[in-house]
């Protein structure tokens, strides 16, 4: 990855990442059980996922076909065939006290991603990506709710079965802000391939490993590229619970500080686990660090080698964020930054082009990257909140495209109101008297602005053209906003010659 070192004094910071992505399936991994969230606790639950003896995994086929459009996506290896293991470690949500994963043989491996840092595109390395299940879930109950503090924990199995993909990267990254870039790309690319849900509690969590490097113990003037004697021999934490890019991004710039202020003092980094509290913006020691031969892998007996080979090349994805934000610019002659809104979802992206190829891509483009998406987030709403009703938001595009009203009024007063009331756009406008007025009105209603303020008319004909702002806004008071003012400048000034 070609990255600026983000250095204090001669120190360079070095992190990788370990994203556990949950796939949107109607069922587990291994079992019958619903994936659907549910306020009830333990109640998606069998003897497969509870991991009672006499228990056997069957593997679920769509989480295998949303794995290999990951990899497909991140332009990674796919094997004709590959199996699962046995990763051994014993913790309260993990019932089997083992977790069936994948080891040296992944799904995934030797892909990459391309994301935007600061305006320069920079690849990341993705060594692998695998496929395994999700622990159950962990509540900490009373003091304060932290992890070192409560009181009591309680476990809720629903989770624990959920189909997950660990997607890992090089340690490519030399600041944090790099890695809530990567974050932000990563899940577009996920949302667009239809394999996972962003608004699901716990969807993408983030494991974040970093390292603290003296320069002088990287090898040539390239700090991009660091050796692995440099890699090995520092001490590394691995800081656990990071779930949104912002706070992938907080908990990582704390942790750069802790460790260099550490260095700077003369004072050991341990290499451990380390827990980010999000309610203190701090992270905490959990444990010393596991080492791979801790986790005792072993083949997992009760499923055979998984072979895709054939089966790969039937499953087709869509055009990446990325492409389509090429050819947004392209095609639609439209700015970097606007593609890049109008990129940001797939219902973003399909909703413009369809607004694109009725009216002007310019006039699609204002109205959905600007006015809706404006709209939507003021309201902390998304485009799918409202997918029902896109087609009255293209009405209310045609209304001003055939300029039957303003488009202050559209933006202002009738978007608005669909939003807030979920009225249509004719309704809205009949109701509100929008329609705009006939050019012999508006002539009308220019002439007398003129006769009723001579003083604006003595103002602008010394030279005050400042003075033509206050005449159009008296114009636009006759006819009650419904008149463009583009318009009604143009005539003042006509009938002021």
């Amino acid at each position: 990855m070609t990255a600026q070192t983000v250095q204090q004094g001669d120190l360079v910071t070095v992190i990788g990442l370990e994203v556990h992505v949950q796939l949107e399936t109607d069922t587990k991994i291994f079992c019958g059980c619903a994936t659907e969230q549910t306020d009830e606790p333990n109640e998606n639950v069998c003897p497969v996922c509870l991991g009672l003896p006499g228990a056997l995994p069957v593997l679920n086929e769509a989480a295998v076909e949303a794995a290999v459009k990951i990899g497909k996506a991140i332009d990674a290896d796919i094997p004709e065939e590959t199996r699962f293991h046995r990763k051994n470690y014993y913790y309260p949500d993990l019932p089997k006290n083992f977790q069936i994963t994948q080891y040296d043989e992944p799904i995934c491996a030797d892909g990459e991603l391309e994301v935007a840092v600061e305006g320069e595109r920079r690849t990341v390395a993705i060594e692998r990506a695998h496929l395994e299940e999700d622990p159950g879930s962990l509540q900490h109950v009373g003091g304060g709710g932290g992890i070192d503090s409560a009181e009591y924990t309680l476990v809720d199995y629903n989770r624990a079965g959920t189909p997950l993909m660990e997607i890992v990267t090089a340690p490519d990254f030399r600041s944090p802000a790099e890695v809530r870039a990567f974050l932000a790309e990563l899940e577009e690319v996920l949302e667009y391939l239809g394999v996972f849900d962003a608004e699901r509690d716990g969807s993408l969590r983030i494991d974040a490993n970093l390292s603290i490097i003296p320069e002088e113990e990287i090898d040539g003037d390239d700090t991009d590229e660091i050796g692995m004697d440099a890699l090995e021999a520092a001490n590394r934490t691995e800081v656990k619970n990071i779930s949104s890019h912002k706070g992938a991004e907080k908990a990582l710039a704390y942790e750069e500080t802790r460790q260099k202020n550490a260095i700077q003092r003369g004072r050991a980094v341990e290499q451990e686990t380390r827990h980010w509290d999000e309610s203190r913006g701090i992270t905490v020691s959990m444990r010393s660090k596991e080492e791979e031969k801790d986790y005792r892998y072993f083949e997992e007996a009760d499923l055979p080698p998984l072979r895709v080979s054939g089966w790969k090349d039937e499953i087709s994805i869509p055009e990446l964020p990325s492409a389509r934000r090429e050819r947004f610019q392209a095609e639609y002659g439209l700015s970097e930054e606007a593609a890049s809104k109008l990129t940001s979802t797939k219902q973003v992206a399909d909703f413009y082009e369809d607004v694109a190829g009725e009216f002007d891509p310019d006039l699609a483009a204002t109205w959905v990257a600007d006015n809706l998406l404006g709209e939507l987030n003021y309201r902390d709403m998304e485009i799918t909140d409202i997918a029902g009703r896109l087609e009255e938001v293209s009405r209310l595009v045609e209304l001003v495209a055939e300029d039957e009203i303003t488009a202050k009024n559209a933006r202002e007063t009738v978007l608005r109101s669909m939003l807030d009331d979920g009225a249509a756009p004719d309704e809205i406008v009949e109701q509100e008297g929008l329609g705009k007025t006939g050019e012999d009105e508006v002539q009308q209603a220019v002439v007398e602005a003129i006769d009723e303020n001579p003083d604006a008319v003595d103002d602008y004909e010394s030279g005050d053209d400042g003075a033509i702002n206050f005449l159009v806004g008296q114009v636009m008071q006759k006819t009650g906003g419904s008149a463009d003012p583009g318009d009604v400048n143009q005539l003042l000034r006509a009938e002021l010659e």
